[in-house]
């Protein structure tokens, strides 16, 4: 499924519904709001927690199900640790999920009121069973001289765009293509240049200089697509969370029957 289908059924529910118009630019707009409203659910909702129950009810670090939703947003990195023991945060970074050293050693999380146990031990932590810490301006390790640590994370997910050209009446026709990338080519010209002459001989060298010229797609069109990461069965749970934005509640079974009909109907 892509941004232009997801759109499609969006249209196709209000208009059954008969709830107006959903505009390209407000699509985008609920859309990506649906998509982040979705990934809180999946990483536990704050407000789902219940007295005396330590997790929501509905939390990746559960079951394998959902981990497998989220798995398009799982990716991994090297975070290089300062002399003071604290590594920035990555500008994606939404929540950890494990934490090593490259020796695959594990790093442990603890929370801030446990660390004077762990700091004035003798024994922990150390470079082979070392700690960290969630602070404001990063991660803070234990011991500050790690170094570095592989992070794996879940990150923020891309926003959703659906892009349109203008047709000769003037209505948005959807351009599949992605935003433009700027591409460096390098061609050669040669120049001849004449170096001596002389009554009896003449030399002539032939040298090439490089010129470089940028070119840029040049797609007539007013915005550019970009599709969503997600699974089908979560982008239907998407487009449920963006219809209830507009005032269309339905239930996912209703919105994948609108996206079958959409689908025999080649609208």
């Amino acid at each position: 499924m892509n941004i232009d289908d997801m759109y499609k059924i969006c249209q196709y529910a209000i208009n059954k519904s008969q709830n107006g118009y959903l505009t390209s630019s407000e699509f985008n707009l609920l859309v990506n709001q649906a998509q982040t409203s979705y990934l809180d659910y999946l990483l536990g909702e704050f407000q789902q927690y219940q007295y005396g129950r330590a997790q929501a009810r509905v939390s990746y670090s559960q079951n394998e199900d959902i981990r497998q939703r989220l798995s398009p947003l799982i990716t991994e990195t090297t975070l290089s640790i300062n002399g003071t023991g604290i590594a920035s945060y990555p500008s994606d970074y939404v929540q950890a999920d494990a934490m090593r050293t490259s020796a695959f050693a594990r790093v442990r999380f603890v929370q801030q009121d446990s660390l004077y146990s762990y700091y004035n031990s003798t024994i922990d932590p150390i470079a082979t069973n070392p700690i960290y810490l969630i602070e404001p301006n990063g991660f803070k390790f234990y011991p500050v001289t790690l170094g570095s640590a592989v992070l794996t994370y879940i990150k923020n997910a891309p926003e959703m765009i659906w892009g349109y050209c203008l047709d000769a009446n003037g209505r948005q026709v959807y351009n599949p293509a992605a935003p433009p990338t700027t591409t460096t080519t390098t061609t050669a010209s040669p120049t001849t240049t004449t170096t001596s002459t002389t009554s009896t001989t003449s030399t002539t060298t032939t040298s090439t200089t490089s010129t470089t010229t940028t070119t840029t797609s040049s797609l007539n069109c007013i915005t550019y697509s970009i599709q969503p990461i997600w699974y089908d069965v979560d982008l239907l749970e998407i487009i449920a969370r963006t219809l209830k934005l507009v005032g269309v509640s339905l239930q996912i079974g209703q919105v994948e029957q609108y996206a079958n009909q959409i689908t025999q109907q080649g609208q």
